[in-house]
């Protein structure tokens, strides 16, 4: 199967020299780090087009069955910023909480879920990286997190572990299969709320006192847009792509 992946090694060279960031290429080489992924992207243009004018280097996770993340992700891609493919998979409470038809579950077998990986990645064929869509019983499933891992080797696609679940394996595991991996740290809305969103984005913040980097995880809604124009100030000097905190 044909790589359409930007290698990760090409992607930090392109990333280096985009011009859009230009003004904050000097913090790259600060040694403290946030990286913010805006997750849920595809169902809305107008709000996504308002994220990526906020001219931020944040990475935004399309879910592939969205209607307009074809369309988004290729755009979002052409104008320098990270996309990712947002994966549903089963979270712990299932049913209650259904991720969708698309998703993996762990009666998913290997070749199912490696044909949902792939169908997936057609969908965002611009895609660098992963992440998990509720997931939390995926992310302890060594099986699954083995499926996933093999598929993202052999595309040169990384991940971020949503950490949906204490316990997740996910880094672990990347580690295994040498896929370059990052740990979520914090969830910055989940009270969709300006002021409580920019308190967690003040604690992401807060976490680069003992932390070399952070990774914070929001989604596609108009409270964290607005939270993230409010305190872009702030952010900017740490906030980096977050291709800079994966290991």
């Amino acid at each position: 199967m044909q790589n359409k992946a930007i290698p990760i090694a090409v992607a930090f060279v392109i990333l280096f020299i985009q011009t859009a960031f230009a003004a904050s290429s000097l913090f790259l080489l600060k040694q403290k780090k946030l990286a913010i992924v805006i997750d849920d992207m595809g169902y809305d243009v107008a709000l996504a087009r308002r994220f990526k004018s906020l001219n931020m280097p944040l990475a935004f996770a399309f879910l592939p069955d969205a209607p307009f993340s074809g369309e988004l992700s290729r755009d979002f891609s052409k104008n320098g910023f990270v996309v990712m493919i947002h994966m549903p998979s089963q979270p712990l409470d299932y049913p209650k909480d259904n991720p969708g038809k698309h998703a993996i579950y762990l009666w998913t077998s290997k070749a199912d879920t490696l044909k949902l990986l792939n169908w997936a990645y057609k969908r965002i064929p611009n895609a660098m990286g992963l992440n998990n869509h509720m997931g939390s019983a995926i992310l302890r499933d060594k099986p699954h997190m083995d499926y996933i891992m093999e598929f993202l080797k052999e595309h040169g696609l990384f991940f971020i572990d949503s950490a949906t679940v204490k316990d997740s394996i996910g880094c672990a595991e990347a580690k295994k299969f040498g896929v370059m991996c990052a740990r979520r740290r914090v969830f910055i809305d989940n009270k969709k709320d300006v002021l409580y969103i920019k308190g967690q984005l003040r604690r992401a913040l807060a976490m680069l006192k003992k932390r070399n980097d952070v990774v914070a995880i929001g989604h596609c809604n108009e409270k964290t847009y607005e939270a993230l124009f409010q305190m872009r100030k702030q952010l900017k000097p740490y906030l980096v792509s977050v291709v800079f905190v994966l290991k």
